[in-house]
Protein backbone atom coordinates (compact mmCIF):
# COMPACT_ATOMS: atom_id res chain seq x y z
CA UNK A 1 0.00 0.00 0.00
CA UNK A 2 1.41 3.18 -1.28
CA UNK A 3 -0.19 7.12 -1.32
CA UNK A 4 1.00 8.05 -4.98
CA UNK A 5 0.73 11.69 -5.84
CA UNK A 6 -0.22 12.99 -9.57
CA UNK A 7 1.10 15.96 -11.24
CA UNK A 8 -1.57 18.65 -9.74
CA UNK A 9 -0.04 17.32 -6.01
CA UNK A 10 3.64 17.42 -6.47
CA UNK A 11 4.02 20.80 -4.52
CA UNK A 12 3.05 21.01 -0.80
CA UNK A 13 0.56 23.86 -0.35
CA UNK A 14 -0.28 24.88 -3.89
CA UNK A 15 -4.11 25.13 -5.04
CA UNK A 16 -5.50 25.04 -8.09
CA UNK A 17 -5.51 28.59 -9.47
CA UNK A 18 -8.56 30.29 -10.67
CA UNK A 19 -11.01 32.81 -8.74
CA UNK A 20 -11.84 31.92 -5.81
CA UNK A 21 -15.84 32.44 -6.91
CA UNK A 22 -17.27 30.64 -9.76
CA UNK A 23 -16.51 27.69 -11.42
CA UNK A 24 -12.58 26.41 -11.50
CA UNK A 25 -11.64 23.36 -14.08
CA UNK A 26 -8.26 21.57 -12.77
CA UNK A 27 -6.99 18.40 -14.03
CA UNK A 28 -4.57 16.06 -12.71
CA UNK A 29 -2.44 13.10 -14.85
CA UNK A 30 -0.56 9.89 -12.56
CA UNK A 31 1.02 7.73 -14.54
CA UNK A 32 1.90 4.30 -13.78
CA UNK A 33 5.31 2.93 -14.99
CA UNK A 34 5.75 -0.63 -15.12
CA UNK A 35 8.27 -0.68 -12.02
CA UNK A 36 5.87 0.86 -9.90
CA UNK A 37 2.70 -1.03 -10.60
CA UNK A 38 -0.63 -0.44 -8.15
CA UNK A 39 -1.12 -2.91 -5.69
CA UNK A 40 -4.58 -3.08 -3.48
CA UNK A 41 -4.70 -0.32 -1.15
CA UNK A 42 -2.96 2.35 -2.87
CA UNK A 43 -4.09 5.78 -2.58
CA UNK A 44 -3.28 7.96 -5.65
CA UNK A 45 -3.62 11.80 -4.68
CA UNK A 46 -5.13 13.74 -8.09
CA UNK A 47 -6.15 16.80 -7.70
CA UNK A 48 -6.15 19.29 -4.63
CA UNK A 49 -9.27 21.00 -3.29
CA UNK A 50 -9.39 24.18 -1.82
CA UNK A 51 -11.46 25.23 1.34
CA UNK A 52 -15.18 26.28 0.23
CA UNK A 53 -15.29 24.12 -2.83
CA UNK A 54 -17.91 21.91 -3.65
CA UNK A 55 -17.59 19.09 -6.58
CA UNK A 56 -19.85 19.23 -9.15
CA UNK A 57 -18.55 17.16 -11.63
CA UNK A 58 -15.53 14.82 -12.11
CA UNK A 59 -14.37 12.46 -14.88
CA UNK A 60 -11.92 9.63 -14.45
CA UNK A 61 -10.31 8.57 -17.73
CA UNK A 62 -7.20 5.79 -18.57
CA UNK A 63 -5.43 2.56 -17.16
CA UNK A 64 -4.44 -0.56 -18.67
CA UNK A 65 -4.91 -3.68 -17.29
CA UNK A 66 -7.72 -3.85 -14.37
CA UNK A 67 -7.96 -2.40 -11.65
CA UNK A 68 -11.17 -2.06 -9.19
CA UNK A 69 -11.00 1.60 -7.97
CA UNK A 70 -13.27 4.32 -5.94
CA UNK A 71 -12.79 8.01 -5.60
CA UNK A 72 -13.22 9.68 -3.02
CA UNK A 73 -11.52 12.29 -0.72
CA UNK A 74 -9.50 11.98 2.70
CA UNK A 75 -12.80 11.75 5.00
CA UNK A 76 -14.70 9.48 2.21
CA UNK A 77 -12.64 6.99 -0.18
CA UNK A 78 -15.75 6.48 -1.89
CA UNK A 79 -17.85 9.50 -1.60
CA UNK A 80 -17.55 10.15 -5.74
CA UNK A 81 -17.01 7.08 -7.36
CA UNK A 82 -17.56 3.52 -5.98
CA UNK A 83 -16.53 0.13 -6.70
CA UNK A 84 -15.79 0.43 -10.48
CA UNK A 85 -13.09 -1.01 -12.96
CA UNK A 86 -10.87 0.86 -14.99
CA UNK A 87 -8.27 0.06 -17.07
CA UNK A 88 -8.16 -2.71 -20.61
CA UNK A 89 -9.19 0.49 -22.34
CA UNK A 90 -7.00 3.41 -22.03
CA UNK A 91 -10.59 5.31 -22.91
CA UNK A 92 -12.34 3.90 -20.27
CA UNK A 93 -14.52 6.92 -18.87
CA UNK A 94 -16.19 7.47 -15.39
CA UNK A 95 -18.01 10.16 -14.04
CA UNK A 96 -19.80 10.74 -10.47
CA UNK A 97 -21.87 7.50 -9.85
CA UNK A 98 -23.20 8.09 -6.26
CA UNK A 99 -25.83 10.08 -4.62
CA UNK A 100 -23.37 12.51 -2.88
CA UNK A 101 -25.18 15.53 -1.83
CA UNK A 102 -23.48 18.98 -2.29
CA UNK A 103 -20.48 18.38 0.29
CA UNK A 104 -18.64 21.34 0.46
CA UNK A 105 -14.87 20.67 1.78
CA UNK A 106 -14.61 23.12 5.11
CA UNK A 107 -10.70 22.78 4.97
CA UNK A 108 -8.00 21.69 2.24
CA UNK A 109 -8.56 18.02 1.16
CA UNK A 110 -7.84 16.02 -1.91
CA UNK A 111 -9.45 13.73 -4.73
CA UNK A 112 -7.97 10.58 -4.54
CA UNK A 113 -8.47 7.35 -6.34
CA UNK A 114 -8.43 4.37 -3.92
CA UNK A 115 -7.07 0.79 -5.89
CA UNK A 116 -8.96 -2.09 -4.17
CA UNK A 117 -7.83 -5.11 -6.04
CA UNK A 118 -5.95 -5.73 -9.09
CA UNK A 119 -6.75 -8.47 -11.33
CA UNK A 120 -3.67 -8.81 -13.33
CA UNK A 121 0.00 -8.48 -12.58
CA UNK A 122 0.84 -5.03 -13.91
CA UNK A 123 -1.11 -2.16 -14.38
CA UNK A 124 0.79 0.49 -16.92
CA UNK A 125 -0.36 3.58 -18.28
CA UNK A 126 -1.96 6.25 -16.41
CA UNK A 127 -4.69 8.07 -14.95
CA UNK A 128 -6.49 11.53 -16.24
CA UNK A 129 -9.32 12.92 -13.54
CA UNK A 130 -11.25 16.30 -14.65
CA UNK A 131 -12.93 17.89 -11.58
CA UNK A 132 -15.06 21.34 -11.96
CA UNK A 133 -15.13 23.12 -8.28
CA UNK A 134 -18.21 25.51 -7.44
CA UNK A 135 -15.72 28.29 -5.61
CA UNK A 136 -17.91 29.92 -2.75
CA UNK A 137 -16.59 32.83 -1.03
Amino acid sequence: MATRQSTRIAKAGTQPKGLRVGLVAVTGTYSVAAATSLSAGDVIQMVKVPANAQLIYMKLTGGSGDALVTVGDTVSTARYLSSVTMGSNSSTIRTINTMSAPYTYSVDSTIDITVGTVSVGTITGGFDMTCIFSMDP
